[in-house]
């Protein structure tokens, strides 16, 4: 905590008007020789300040080049030591010197004045404070300066230097930062107005936390906390409202080195100059001493309490009776600051604002009638409400019963008054009017609410055996007020033009009964087939409607898990295609047969006799002349022929003689068998493109490379010949 005693502000007296006119340092001095000195010979002073714009000085040392320096620099004879052998040192104008090394000047113009040190430092804060540009932590620590060293008050430095009373204590209270909160702020890490905030709070320790909290990245913006953000934190954390106090903020002896809070410059009442943008002047900016004050006063309150008899309950029953009694209209028992609106009655001019303790004198409180003490310590009173109930009538904070009663007959009597100068005969003729066309207009929908339920349970009876398709059509128009058509999903199912509601009404009023009831359900069900677009709150419809199609397709004899079987059949590519897989793609998508079977004779001949296997267990047999035959069929109407494809690599034409494979004008696609559940589309039949074909071998091999045994599996078309 700063030693610094700032003078009270009740002896200051109001500051003069402000001047333009700025402070000039030879007018400060006498006896001064003007002289052309040696740069070399001059050195700074210790005392002067220490921070320079290295930007500021590279502009003026240029400009020092063009010109020269046009003031000179007021320097004082000293007695040269081995570490300092220049003889002058520098009292004003030490950024020309160093703009002057800069241009390497080698002399330059001086004002030469026989100085005291004491002289010399207080032309130096003067000289500074009058630049354009000073950092307000040093303007505050030359304030100070001037105030401990050269015999300055506050009113002498609003006089001199011309600035406003609050100018001049608001830098002084900056030199209660600590060390490290003023690196920071003439690093220009927080602003002056938020320095002024953290200097309020009174221990070092709460300074550099409050510094952590406004320097820490704010709202996840990456800058530090902003002024207003600032000053919230601070009264919020840092601050304490003296309103709430339960003891006496006139007492002294409570902690005696603290003194009492009446008289505290920590009180924000005291030193409005320095708390200005603080409204109440009973907030106190020192919560340690606050909370070492409400201590005492607990300990002293628990101790009589014990003489007295007075209730303290604490623990697990003292959590439930505070509970229990805390902002509680109908309860018994009031704190001191509790609310006003529990108290009855409340006058009209509170406008129900704040606490009991608001409104009395802590010295009228009665005796509490029990106490709560809490976990940390902290003790509170509870009174009995009736006497402060008494207590806020007679302070005017609440009502009596006469008086209440009183104002609201009154009331009573104008609001009838006014109703009376309302109410003229022209106004209750319309009041009239509106009332009747209202019972009119109540009476015409009963009778309509009448009408409809009527009309339906009609139509429902003569529906009862189905409804006709005129009246299917009518109402599916109006389902489509609120469905679509997954015309998006249901890509080239519809044939008609699904663009606009005329273009679909044109096609309801010509379709026949099942296209009807399949648009009625394409529109019911088809908001769960296409993912996109369907917010997190269609969840649960969306769910419903998915198991009312798969429940629809059981009963109609799909099955939905072999559909999704048959899906991953088509889209796996052979590539991929796993020996265990084989059974499974010719059972889903025998129209696969075809490709598959050219694929393993390329790629994977050694899988033949799993392909040949799996093939049988699906009804399906292999034929001479390259076809695949049903079980049970003997003729070409069933057959698939192994169809190779179009290559000019002579490898694969070599296989393709070597299994004897037909002409390919007279190959055909494998088409999806009859007895497969789940018919895939059927794909268009194309036929390959004509190419030139090697001769023949002169001997005929045999009509498919199966290996007669499982050590004989061909790996290569050559080594199947």
């Amino acid at each position: 905590m700063s030693d610094l005693v700032i003078p009270t502000i009740g002896s200051m007296k109001k500051a003069p008007a402000r001047s333009e006119k700025p402070i000039v340092v030879d007018e400060l001095v006498d006896d001064q020789v003007f002289a052309i000195t040696d740069w070399a010979d001059i050195r700074p002073s210790y005392t002067n300040r220490k921070r320079f714009n290295q930007a500021a000085l590279e502009q003026l040392a240029a400009n020092i080049k063009e010109v020269g320096i046009v003031q000179p620099i007021l320097i004082r004879p000293v007695t040269p030591t081995a570490d300092a052998p220049q003889h002058f040192e520098i009292v004003a104008g030490e950024r020309r010197w160093r703009a002057g090394n800069i241009a390497e000047l080698q002399r330059g113009p001086t004002m030469i004045r026989t100085l005291t040190d004491l002289q010399a430092r207080e032309i130096q804060l003067l000289e500074n404070l009058q630049r354009e540009d000073p950092h307000p932590m040093e303007e505050a620590e030359g304030f100070q300066e001037l105030m401990l060293n050269a015999g300055y008050t506050a009113d002498r430095l609003v006089d001199k230097l011309k600035k406003s009373r609050s100018h001049i204590y608001g830098r002084l209270k900056l030199c209660a930062l600590t060390t490290e909160v003023r690196e920071k702020f003439l690093d220009n890490v927080i602003s002056a107005s938020t320095a002024l905030l953290i200097a309020r709070v009174p221990v070092p320790a709460l300074q550099i936390k409050a510094l952590a909290d406004i320097s820490a990245p704010y709202q996840g913006t990456g800058e530090p906390m902003p002024y207003r953000a600032a000053l919230r934190h601070i009264q919020e954390r840092y601050t304490v409202d003296l309103t709430r106090a339960l003891f006496k903020l006139s007492d002294a002896t409570l902690l005696p080195l603290a003194g009492a809070c009446t008289k505290c410059p920590k009180k924000t009442g005291n030193q409005p100059e320095v708390f200005g943008d603080i409204k109440s002047a009973d907030v106190c900016t020192d919560p340690d001493c606050y909370a070492e004050k409400r201590m005492a006063h607990d300990t002293l309150t628990i101790a009589a309490a014990s003489k007295t008899g007075v209730p303290v309950y604490e623990g697990a029953e003292g959590a439930t009776i505070y509970r229990k009694n805390t902002y509680d209209r109908y309860s018994l028992f009031v704190m001191a600051n509790s609310p006003l609106w529990v108290f009855d009655r409340n006058s009209p001019a509170t406008q129900n604002q704040g606490n009991a303790a608001t409104y009395l004198d802590g010295g009228l409180l009665p005796e509490p009638a029990w106490y709560v003490k809490h976990e940390g310590g902290e003790v509170t009173p509870f009174y009995d409400k009736a006497p402060i109930q008494k207590l806020l009538e007679d302070a005017g904070a609440c009502e009596t019963v006469e008086v209440h009663a009183a104002r609201m007959a009154d009331v009573r009597a104008m609001a009838e008054k006014k109703e009376a100068a309302a109410n003229t005969p022209a106004k209750l003729a319309e009041m009239a009017k509106q009332r009747d066309e209202r019972e009119t207009a109540e009476k015409k929908e009963e009778v309509d609410e009448l009408y409809r339920i009527e009309l339906y349970k009609r139509l429902r009876a003569r529906g009862a055996n189905g409804f006709s398709l005129a009246s299917l059509r009518e109402f599916t128009k109006l389902v489509l007020i609120d469905r679509d058509l997954p015309d998006e999903a249901l890509a080239g199912v519809y044939t008609f033009d699904t663009s606009s509601t005329e273009s679909i009404h044109a096609y309801i009023d010509q379709a026949g009964l099942p296209d009807v009831q399949l648009l009625l359900v394409d529109m019911l069900l088809g908001d769960c087939l296409v993912s996109s677009g369907m917010g997190w709150f269609k969840k649960e419809e969306r769910e419903a409607q998915e198991t009312a199609i798969h429940a629809m397709a059981r009963l109609e004899g799909i099955d939905p898990d072999a559909v999704r079987l048959q899906l991953e059949m088509e889209s796996i590519t052979l590539e991929d295609v796993q020996e265990n897989q084989l059974g499974t793609i010719i059972a889903h998508a025998s129209w696969r047969l075809n490709d598959l079977t050219k694929f393993i004779i390329a790629e994977r001949p050694h899988l033949l006799n799993v392909l040949e296997r799996a093939a049988k267990e699906n009804g399906w047999q292999y034929a001479p002349g390259q076809v695949w035959l049903r079980a049970d069929e003997t003729s070409a109407p069933g057959v698939a022929h192994v169809a190779p494809e179009q290559s000019n690599d002579e490898d694969a034409d070599d296989l393709a003689d070597q299994i004897n494979l037909a002409p390919q004008d007279d190959v055909a696609v494998i088409e999806p068998p009859a007895a497969v559940a789940i018919e895939p589309p059927e794909p268009e039949a194309k036929k390959p493109a004509p190419r030139t074909r090697k001769p023949k071998s002169p001997t005929k091999p045999a009509a498919w490379p199966w290996p007669t045994s499982a050590t004989a599996s061909p790996t290569t078309a050559k080594e199947a010949q």
